[in-house]
């Protein structure tokens, strides 16, 4: 006898939901996020100010291939360092040079990382003193 399966549980699309957490306010107090950062433009050496928050807000970001990086910890342990291997799935920012159309490119963060910074923050709102 077969049987049927359900029908599938969609899985919120990863770029919908850092969005949406964006314009919620949950990385609003995160300073990496929140604050001005210069680019340079590797064609004519232009500088600009960008803020990655208004990029994850609006949905002007790409997430990437994950890929796995090595990560070294300080670790109480006799060599004093320990090392793992993590996957990450960077956030690709892309802006266009304003004085020579360049595309620029960065990816200050992954989406693992605002995962993280976003359980963190939330946890942070119910704390009572």
């Amino acid at each position: 006898m077969k049987k049927k399966l359900g029908p599938s549980v969609a899985r919120p699309d990863p770029k919908e939901k850092i969005m949406n957490m964006a314009r919620k306010g949950i990385f609003d107090r995160n300073p990496l996020l929140a604050t001005p950062h210069t680019l340079t433009c590797k064609a004519c050496g232009y500088k600009q100010k960008i803020t990655y928050l208004d990029h994850l807000k609006s949905g002007t970001f790409e997430l990437g291939k994950p890929e796995l990086v090595e990560v070294t910890y300080a670790a109480p342990t006799i060599t004093g360092l320990t090392g793992e291997r993590e996957r990450i799935t960077p956030i690709i920012i892309k802006i266009r040079c304003q004085r020579c159309e360049t595309q620029i490119s960065c990816s200050p963060v992954s989406l693992e990382y605002l995962s993280f910074t976003a359980g963190k923050e939330q946890k942070m709102e119910h704390m009572y003193v």
